[in-house]
């Protein structure tokens, strides 16, 4: 059982990691397209953290990480990184302990689950709007998870390493 102080020590290790993969990423890789999409990180930090932690943990972890990015980018609707990335940090968390080993093929099915919701959420609100055509949001939404499943080979390995420090 961790200490109050360990656990404090332990997310704010989780916080500081995250914020330097999202500066390095910001940094070296923001610009870049690949398939048409550029690269998006949040849902692969959610995704993760929320595989190898407990569900309370994780959807904590993801609220945080949603509500940072409610607050630094636009979204189709209020509060669509909240919502997407609380729920997603939940299934993702009961699929890993549930359904998946956990490693590296478990981060990329919860990394598709992340970025799953969170589309699924935009494509509501286009479709609701604007009637936006389901294939089409559908095409940019595989390739977009697809391009952005290659930051992996980053994420994968330093939160993992992190995981593996804190627990006993």
């Amino acid at each position: 059982m961790l200490t109050r102080r360990d656990i404090i020590i332990k997310w704010s290790s989780y916080g500081v990691v995250s914020l330097g993969l999202l500066l390095l990423f910001s940094l070296t890789l923001r610009g870049t397209e690949i398939l048409g999409v550029r690269m998006f990180l949040p849902p692969l930090l959610v995704g993760v953290v929320a595989s190898v932690e407990d569900t309370r943990a994780g959807a904590l972890y993801g609220f945080a990480v949603g509500l940072l990015c409610d607050l630094t980018l636009s979204g189709t609707f209020p509060c669509v990184y909240t919502l997407s990335f609380t729920l997603a940090a939940v299934c993702c968390s009961l699929l890993a302990k549930g359904v998946l080993q956990r490693g590296v093929l478990c981060s990329l099915a919860v990394t598709g689950l992340t970025f799953f919701f969170l589309d699924a959420f935009n494509m509501l609100s286009l479709w609701l709007r604007a009637r936006a055509p389901f294939s089409e949001m559908a095409q940019l939404a595989l390739r977009e998870t697809v391009a952005s499943c290659l930051l992996l080979v980053v994420c994968h390995p330093a939160l993992l390493a992190l995981h593996r420090k804190f627990t006993i």
